[in-house]
């Protein structure tokens, strides 16, 4: 330290002290002052303008602006269930300027789901922090008889219905894919699945009774559900949502096995300095202290969700152990 302070008082004296911390941090092992701060970062969703994670992506830009690089924007990179968007960002650069912000099931899922998967999760991508949490929730439209206000009535619905029996996820593989294809093996029901690029298109196609049901996140349920146009059946949370109290769980009704609770979180690629990935991490909680950002999570149904990044590595090794149990006992087939 003797030797940094003598260095940093010389080069004081010269007027070059701004221009020369980067350099004298890395020297004295400190990674966070290390980083100057980038001329532009992207933060890429794999979902399309409009849902929830889209929303969440911009604020978290809005407030990284001017913190972590001049300028920060969204990327939308919808197709392949998310994937797109996943592959992109393993190959972005390692200077914290090209960031993911996915839901978990990207991470812990899908290495379940696809044989041909072109990244590995824990080796390929460094985990910041989680953001925001919610449980799916289970929505039905007008396609379906004004009779049907339960999951026992739309089980006993699909059953006598099967040809108009489908739902509807944000791609295939997620885990909102998962918990209709847990409920349909579960209640012996043939329930037909159809992939959506995101919430936004799968919400416009119930409203038009294009679909029998969907699995939604509250934020692209609540709004409608609220003007009448939707019904909502089941949530997939351990317990009731603050934001529809009305709704039961799944473990209510009968299914504790489809206990799902997404994140919207963020990641890097795995190059990434730790330094820096721990800066990101400690910038990003700050945006949940925000009232106005706090406002926001709660009309699109979000709960503000954080950890240190060693919490949230450790958390995403338990989920994908268990999402591994969950494919293999449901019988379910990996596809290409």
């Amino acid at each position: 330290m003797e030797m940094i302070e003598a260095l940093t008082t010389a080069i004081s004296r010269r007027g070059l002290l701004r221009a020369s911390l980067p350099v004298l941090a890395a020297a004295a092992g400190l990674p966070a002052l290390a980083q100057a701060r980038l001329q532009l970062a992207t933060i890429t969703t794999g979902f399309p303008a409009g849902g929830s994670s889209d929303v969440t992506a911009r604020l978290l830009a809005e407030h990284l602006r001017g913190r972590h690089a001049e300028t920060v924007l969204v990327e939308n990179k919808p197709g392949a269930s998310g994937r797109i968007a996943v592959e992109h960002v393993k190959a972005g650069a390692a200077d914290g300027s090209s960031l993911l912000l996915s839901p978990s099931g990207m991470m812990v899922l899908f290495p379940h789901i696809y044989r041909n998967l072109r990244y590995e999760p824990l080796q390929d991508f460094a985990p910041v922090t989680p953001l925001a949490k919610f449980p799916f929730v289970l929505a039905i439209s007008d396609r379906v008889p004004a009779s049907v206000q339960s999951l026992p009535d739309f089980l006993a619905w699909a059953k006598a219905n099967s040809r108009q029996a489908s739902f509807g996820s944000p791609g295939a593989g997620t885990s909102a894919h998962f918990s209709g294809i847990m409920l349909g093996r579960r209640a012996n029901i043939e329930y037909t699945h159809v992939p959506y690029k995101g919430m936004a298109p799968l919400v416009q196609d119930l409203l038009g009774g294009q679909i029998a049901s969907g699995v939604l996140t509250p934020g692209d349920a609540l709004p409608v559900a609220s003007k009448g146009r939707l019904r909502l059946l089941a949530t997939t949370g351990s317990t009731r949502s603050r934001f529809m109290p009305q709704v039961p769980t799944y473990t209510e009704l009968g299914f504790p096995e489809i206990l799902i609770e997404e994140s919207y979180s963020l990641y890097a690629p795995a190059a990434v300095p730790a330094g820096s990935i721990q800066q990101i991490a400690t910038l990003s909680h700050g945006m949940l202290e925000k009232p106005d950002v706090q406002e926001r999570f709660t009309r699109m149904g979000l709960e503000p969700a954080r950890s240190s990044p060693a919490e949230f590595r450790q958390n995403l090794r338990a989920l994908h152990e268990r999402w591994g149990r969950i494919v293999r006992e449901s019988g379910f087939t990996p596809t290409e």
